[in-house]
């Protein structure tokens, strides 16, 4: 629990002029329930802070309002971490991209034939065709290391 909402509970029961033991009764709880949550060693469940909210006629907001800021600006951070982490990576999806966007078989299909046509080497040059997938496979790799 927060140490603040923990001073807030202390300020609120003193100021509603209640002992420990006057709000563990209304509560229906242990005195030593309401001292750890005082003492921020645990907090209220759900019930018991409905019940403590409208004990002290507040809200629930008000309550546990340094909480809800703190939740409010940690999800604000949280936020903007996931949106740079998202730009990093469509930055590189787009790098990664361009291993697709690249026509290597049409660069296969052109070396296949300058030395078919050059040095006469049409049949071990069907070799070059079988680099085809082992290019896209490279590039499936490269992806995966760089979006782990």
């Amino acid at each position: 629990m927060n140490i603040e909402i923990a001073n807030r509970l202390v300020t609120l029961r003193k100021e509603n002029g209640f002992s420990q033991e006057e709000l563990a009764a209304r509560l229906g709880i242990s005195r030593q329930a309401v001292s750890k949550w005082e003492r921020a060693e645990s907090s209220p469940d759900t019930d018991n802070l409905i019940a403590l909210a409208k004990l002290y006629r507040v809200s629930l907001d008000a309550l546990l309002e340094s909480s809800a800021e703190n939740i409010a600006n940690e999800q604000f951070a949280k936020a903007q971490e996931a949106s740079a982490q998202a730009s990093e990576f469509e930055d590189l999806s787009i790098r990664s991209r361009a291993w697709y966007r690249f026509p290597y078989p049409l660069l296969v299909t052109f070396l296949y034939s300058i030395l078919g046509i050059w040095r006469d080497w049409w049949h071990p040059g069907w070799i070059l065709f079988l680099t085809i997938p082992l290019y896209y496979g490279i590039a499936q790799f490269w992806d995966w290391w760089h979006n782990r």
